[in-house]
């Protein structure tokens, strides 16, 4: 484990070089390294103090590494830039953030790599956002997040001072509805349920290319494996009021497909699918059935892929046409056939 660890801390060094190059290639032998030399047949694996590995967890930071050198890729204006090894840095601390948090089984290692994940989307956001609005979309993204994410904080701190352990796997016994409550919309917001939705569309609108691929490929699944990983804690909970989230989550699925009909600018239009898509999310991880769990992992992965290519295709067209109006980029496949192949192909997906 501490090799995994070890390896990516020592990456920051390579993003003083300011060559996005080298830092691209030796993510991806770490990305080969991590992907072949793994054993999958055993429940958790690399087991050291409070860190490991399962299948779930696996895939999570797989994508978690695809999508960080993706999103490198597609920064194409700051690749050649003076400030092009601080957004280096920012990208490497994010993904440390990411496998750390998928590796752990402790209550509260897991909130703070949860919410230090935060901390470098945000910095993206302000730095290298589009707008002067940029500011006003960051503080949304933080208001909404860590409004609902204290209480959490004081629910593991209350678990604790009960049963001594932060341990995931702990049999805890703890009924407090409202508490419960609090849990649960911690990761409702990430992922995000309709209703606590409104920071999405602004913070995808004013980030970067790179900011909304990693944003709508890894952080809108932190909620789903979050939910995932705390469903036994909060197991009663769910069986008594799954109903109300399944019913609004479909119910703003519902809305937002239709004001999804109405929308002339690209990015809002994926912004607006992923809530839908993560409705959906939503109703398989709360049903609470086997099936269900095992089909919004698999949705969660694709759409990890196709929503942070969708993005990049709508970087490609901004950087060359100027726009992301409907209007303005109308009849795209008479002169870029190619590109429109790859818009079918992701929006098929």
């Amino acid at each position: 484990m501490l090799k995994f660890i070890f390896y990516l801390f020592f990456l920051t060094p390579i993003c003083f070089f300011n060559n996005w190059l080298i830092y691209i290639y030796t993510l991806f032998f770490f990305f080969f390294f991590f992907f072949l030399f793994n054993n999958l047949y055993f429940f958790y694996f690399y087991i050291s103090y409070c860190f490991g590995i399962d299948k779930v967890s696996f895939i999570f930071c797989c994508l978690s590494i695809w999508i960080c050198i993706l999103m490198i890729y597609s920064m194409m204006k700051i690749r050649y830039s003076q400030s092009s090894f601080i957004f280096l840095i920012f990208c490497n601390f994010l993904v440390l953030m990411l496998i750390l948090l998928f590796m752990v089984m402790d209550f509260f290692l897991f909130y703070f790599f949860f919410e230090g994940s935060l901390i470098p989307i945000v910095l993206i956001v302000f730095g290298w956002g589009y707008q002067p609005e940029r500011l006003k979309a960051g503080f949304f993204l933080i208001l909404y997040t860590l409004f609902f994410s204290l209480p959490f904080l004081l629910v593991i701190f209350l678990v604790y001072n009960a049963f001594g352990s932060f341990f995931f796997f702990m049999d805890f016994k703890f009924h407090s509805d409202l508490m419960m409550f609090f849990v649960i919309m911690s990761f409702m917001v990430k992922f995000p349920l309709f209703g606590v939705h409104i920071w999405l569309p602004k913070a995808h609108v004013e980030a970067p290319v790179s900011g909304s691929m990693i944003l709508a490929g890894v952080l809108l699944k932190l909620g789903g494996y979050g939910l995932y990983r705390m469903l036994d804690f909060i197991y009663y909970f769910i069986f008594n009021y799954s109903f109300f989230f399944i019913g609004l989550s479909m119910l703003g699925s519902f809305f937002i497909s239709i004001f999804c009909l109405v929308q002339s600018d690209l990015k809002i239009l994926i912004a607006y699918s992923s809530v839908c898509h993560m409705s959906m999310v939503i109703s398989g991880l709360l049903s609470l059935t086997s099936w269900g769990s095992l089909g919004s992992l698999l949705f969660m992965l694709g759409h990890g892929f196709v929503s942070s290519g969708l993005f990049y295709l709508v970087g490609l067209m901004y950087d060359r046409l100027g726009s992301r109006s409907f209007y303005v980029v109308s009849g795209l496949i008479y002169f870029l056939p190619s590109l429109s192949l790859f818009w079918f192909m992701f929006s098929v997906m």
